[in-house]
């Protein structure tokens, strides 16, 4: 991709490398402009296995990249005929997919990885170069060099034939998955000395990478173990869902055949060193073996987890107290009534009761000092919370405090400052503002702001580190999705400086700090991961524990070492239906399954004909739309897109041909449509600042939505062809539906609590409230009335219809659980969908001696 020359720095006298780019590869705009954001995204990667990118420059018409110099050799020059040494190839592979986590992480996709894009310099030195600069190479005749088809909707298409994806030679829209083929395409070459899709011309070369599966590895290269035999095969697989789905799961598969072959190299080199030994001599060996036995166990330790509680119903957020001897933790009991507060000892005895009001307490934190638990307390009505505390062991509790947060879903954790004196919590700052950390004095309740983020972001989860000279939070961009900061703090809690970013934006939980103060652990993706405090970088999973993990915590013990706690949570999620004689009639028969699975499947939509539902699952490995038949069959996956959260909010265009969602691709909330039948999704709401719940008018002609705008989040409407967006509403907003004769507009005023529903006509006039208690704002509004759910209890949900001509709400269906998180009925009325939690395990989860 253009000539590159070595060059000298002389302002900070270092040796660099410039790549002069192809001119006729920047003279489109298009093209020019894309490869400026990707180059300048790239350049903020800072990695040991990425190629530092210093500059991006034009000089007389010359465009160019200032880049780190690295002598050595490209990867395609050190591999065999007949392959690499399994050592060696783990050692590069390692480090590539190393690379590739922190990129994907940014959400950077490389898009042409490839040997010659791998250099190798003594003693061990790995670098992947040229991220995201893929569409700006040409091809040679052999096919070696990068192909842009002529034909190409977009930048996907750009690539090495022999290392593309399936999904890449066809065209379409490229994740990271697509990276992973292509390295699996590497991997097979490293091991085999083979291309893995090789042929006489491009053409065929991309018709085997379209249709064929290369030769099993161990045909080719029979030493090699069959683990990794499985890896190269699981990366190359045509369907995106088979692979691979995180370039960090990678590396620790990786990672664990290396130390596999490490074990079996020792112990096959282990030989007695004479055939005779004195009778004395043996016990010495004895006794030798045994101290190198324990050290090496000592070295490979693997942590373990084993059960701390087993109750049924719901169990959250945990805490553990200084001393790691007790943990406090949210639990709907033993009747699955009422969500209060318990303390468990480790190891002993049953869990005692420390609240008993009504009203669900939640977010239990132990003060340093061991003497106090804080926790927050929901208020009967609307959003706000009391911040309360009480004696570990029980007894009279007191308000300190209370908070009214501006996002839904937000101002669920607390954290104690270093001195025990006052907590931090998310609150907003005001009418019209979004969320910021604060500090509320335990004594006098006295309320400090602590974070001041900018705006359309609130921070959240804060969690101080053992030494309290630094807070790390989540700034969210999304109520689920936020990058990780950290800011330095001086006596009283008082944050001195910026904050500074740590990670990329990730759909992540509440983190806890190693004791050490040198790191944290946090859930995502249903696992538990760590990454350096100090200094960020690319987070590491877990080994052996935390699989289905959230609400990490750690505490030392006794004896010097360190205790964590964590909560496995699983949860099968599935699609229900209710049929009844006509709208609002009582349910001829119990609910029967829709659409089940092992997996989450939820968030029904049923189409305009009622033939077809498309609903979100994770059934293919990660959060996607998917569409099936009315019973279930035939279901197909609609997208293929990188969220960092869940997806939501399905709605179906009138003339069923097109599905409007809410997701987080970019980082922040958007609405997103794909056609109903497959194809490239659209971000509608590119040029705005969020937004979020869409629905699409009865005449197909607009989708509304809801945006977060100046602290406060209104009904707004587009264009369903993209256009300037038009407020609907002054009046705060959640989802909103409109009516069947296309004359009213219904919404929600709350996501995260039991909210009322309003109704606006459109041709102008003010809303008017039509009823309470719709939860979750889960509503279908059909010809003659809506569909809504209602809790009973913690645990207990009942499908509702308000009849517009008779204004009274009757049940339509009864105990039907964990239900209500969305609700969609047919045109006609007669059938109704919604999902429903059908198996719930909820447990803490205890690691001894955390390392």
């Amino acid at each position: 991709m253009g000539e590159v020359y070595r060059a000298r720095d002389p302002r900070l006298g270092r040796e660099v490398a410039i790549k002069v780019l192809p001119a006729d590869r920047m003279a489109d705009a298009g093209r020019r402009w894309r490869f400026a954001q990707e180059a300048r995204a790239a350049s903020a990667l800072n990695h040991p296995h990425i190629v530092t990118i210093h500059e991006i420059e034009s000089a007389d018409g010359t465009d160019f990249i200032v880049m780190e110099s690295v002598p050595g050799k490209t990867l395609d020059a050190l591999i065999p005929k007949t392959g690499m040494p399994v050592a060696e190839l783990l050692r590069v592979a390692i480090a590539i997919a190393d690379s590739l986590a922190t990129a994907h992480g940014h959400g950077i996709v490389h898009r042409d990885l490839k040997p010659t894009n791998v250099i190798v310099a003594p003693p061990r030195t790995i670098k992947v170069v040229d991220f995201g600069l893929a569409e700006l190479a040409d091809v040679g005749t052999d096919g070696s060099e990068t192909l842009t088809l002529p034909n190409a909707p977009d930048r996907s298409m750009a690539g090495t034939p022999p290392y593309m994806s399936p999904e890449q030679a066809a065209g379409r829209a490229l994740d990271g998955r697509s990276d992973i083929f292509s390295f699996g395409a590497v991997l097979y070459e490293m091991a085999t000395g083979r291309r893995a899709f090789e042929r006489a011309s491009v053409a065929e070369t991309l018709a085997a990478v379209l249709h064929e599966q290369p030769r099993p590895p161990r045909e080719l290269a029979p030493a090699l173990p069959e683990a990794l035999e499985r890896i190269i095969v699981r990366c190359l697989k045509k369907d995106p869902a088979r692979r691979f789905q995180h370039a960090s799961d990678l590396q620790v598969e990786l990672e664990e055949v290396r130390d596999e072959a490490a074990t079996r190299a020792a112990v096959t080199t282990r030989r007695p060193r004479r055939l005779l030994l004195l009778a004395t001599a043996a016990l010495l060996v004895t006794a030798v073996a045994v101290v190198a036995m324990v050290r090496r166990w000592s070295d490979t330790h693997v942590p373990r987890a084993v059960p701390l509680t087993s109750l049924a119903g719901v169990v959250s957020a945990p805490s553990l107290s200084p001393d790691g001897r007790y943990v406090v933790f949210t639990w709907t009991g033993p009747t699955q009534d009422n969500q209060d507060l318990y303390v468990q000892q480790v190891g002993a005895g049953a869990p005692l009761r420390l609240t008993t009001d009504p009203a669900a307490d939640r977010s239990a934190s132990w003060s340093p000092d061991g003497r106090t638990i804080a926790f927050l307390r929901d208020e009967p009505e609307g959003p706000k919370k009391q911040v309360r505390v009480i004696a570990p062991l029980g007894g009279v509790e007191r308000q300190v405090g209370g908070i009214q947060p501006a996002a839904p879903f937000s101002g669920l954790t607390l954290a104690w400052c270093p001195d025990s004196t006052c907590v931090l919590v998310s609150d907003s700052p005001g009418p019209g503002k979004l969320d910021a950390l604060f500090a509320i004095a335990i004594d006098s309740g006295e309320k400090r702001q602590v974070t001041f983020p900018p705006d359309l972001v609130g921070d959240v989860d804060p969690v101080v580190s053992p030494d309290g000279r630094s807070l790390i939070f989540r700034r969210n961009t999304t109520p689920f999705t936020g990058a990780f900061y950290r800011v330095a703090l001086s006596d009283g809690t008082v944050p001195t400086g910026e904050p500074v970013r740590l990670t990329p934006p990730l759909g992540a939980g509440t983190a806890t700090w190693t004791r050490d103060g040198r790191e944290i652990v946090f859930s995502v993706n249903r696992a538990l991961w760590r990454f350096d405090a100090m200094k960020g970088g690319t987070p590491t999973r877990l080994a052996s524990v935390g699989q289905d993990g959230q609400s990490p915590v750690i505490a030392p013990t006794d004896d010097g070492r360190q205790r964590l706690v964590y909560l496995h949570s699983v949860a099968d999620v599935n699609v229900w239906g209710v049929t009844v004689s006509e709208s609002g009639a009582s349910a001829v028969a119990p609910p029967v399954p829709a659409i089940a699975s092992t997996r989450y499947d939820f968030g029904p939509a049923v189409s305009p004909d009622g033939r077809r539902l498309a609903f979100v699952s994770d059934r293919s490995g990660d959060w996607q739309v998917w569409v099936a038949e009315a019973d279930g069959s035939g279901a197909v996956k609609l997208t293929s897109m990188a969220f960092r959260s869940l997806p939501g909010f399905l709605s179906w265009s009138p003339d069923g041909a097109s599905i409007a969602f809410n997701a987080d691709p970019e980082g922040r909330p958007d609405v997103i449509v794909v056609p109903a039948r497959g194809g490239r999704p659209h971000i509608l709401s590119a040029q705005l600042s969020n937004a979020a719940l869409p629905s699409f008018s009865r005449d197909g002609r607009w989708i509304y939505f809801r945006q977060l705008k100046d602290g406060e989040a209104h009904v707004w409407k587009m264009p369903a062809t993209g256009g300037d967006a038009v407020k609907v509403t002054n009046a705060p907003g959640g989802r909103v539906l409109e009516s069947a004769d296309g004359r009213h507009l219904y919404y929600v005023d709350a996501m995260d609590r039991p909210g009322a529903l309003w109704r606006l006509p459109l041709a102008g006039g003010v809303p008017v409230k039509v009823l309470d208690g719709v939860i979750n704002g889960a509503f279908d509004v059909v010809e003659r009335g809506v569909y809504y759910f209602e809790r009973v209890s913690v645990s207990q949900t009942q499908l509702q219809y308000f009849d517009f001509a008779t204004r009274r709400s009757t049940t339509v269906a009864r105990d039907l659980g964990v239900a209500g998180f969305t609700v969609s009925a047919s045109p006609d009325g007669r059938h109704v969908y919604f999902s429903r939690t059908d198996a719930l395990v909820d447990e803490l989860m205890l690691v001894d001696d955390f390392r």
